[in-house]
């Protein structure tokens, strides 16, 4: 069975300082990582170095650094390694608009990502306390008071190439894109590249690689 990213939930933060394939990156990374072969990562695969690299930082700056703040940085991670249609956007200088629905707490650590830059673009949080002011958005993070109500919400998300990203296990099997998992004390993620494609997305195939692929119902539940 192919592995895939599990991530310890106190090693991580949002420096985005970048770590080469010299000793100290195996010292601070490829032990904490028994998912991944360090080997694998060394065989050229820049753009996996690069993700391990925003999510790996050194031991002392991991100090403190709880589950929300590793989802957070999983999230900027996405949206590099996604590819919106040209329709999603009205011009080059549009934001990437990440909405988040529901109460949970990743929230308020998904809130500082308000601002930064990726993919050439700035990205705009925005907090949707339900699914009635749910607007056009490129990124929808759902959160965990949202499981029950999860068909409406991927009904009304189909109006547009948006990436779903859902804080709790089964979501891609639902029809969501990409689920956050856990196992022990460990966080990674399932994605669907069914529902990706059927959004009109594009999804790097290095994401692939570190997630843990899944098949479920394209558009929603019926």
């Amino acid at each position: 069975m192919k592995n895939f990213l599990l991530l310890p939930i106190n090693t991580t933060n949002m420096t985005g300082k970048r770590y080469g394939k010299d000793e100290g990156f195996r010292k601070r990374c490829g032990r904490r990582m028994p998912r991944i072969r360090f080997g694998m990562l060394r065989g050229g695969a820049a753009g996996i170095l690069f993700l391990l690299g925003m999510l790996c930082p050194s031991a002392p700056a991991a100090e403190g650094i709880g589950e929300g703040d590793v989802k957070a940085a999983f999230v900027f991670n996405f949206i590099k390694f996604v590819k919106w249609p040209a329709s999603a956007f009205r011009s080059p200088e549009d934001p990437i608009v990440l909405s988040v629905l529901g109460n949970d707490p990743t929230a308020a650590s998904l809130a500082s990502l308000d601002g930064k830059r990726t993919s050439g673009r700035r990205l705009i949080v925005r907090n949707v306390p339900d699914l009635t002011a749910l607007e056009r958005c490129h990124v929808l993070f759902i959160g965990a008071s949202e499981k029950a109500e999860l068909a409406p919400v991927l009904g009304a998300v189909q109006r547009w190439p948006a990436l779903t990203v859902a804080d709790f296990e089964g979501f891609a099997g639902r029809g969501g894109t990409i689920g956050f998992i856990r196992q022990e004390n460990r966080v990674g993620f399932e994605i669907n590249e069914e529902s990706a494609r059927k959004a009109g997305l594009k999804v790097n195939a290095k994401l692939l690689y570190l997630g843990k692929s899944v098949r479920g119902r394209e558009g929603g539940e019926r």
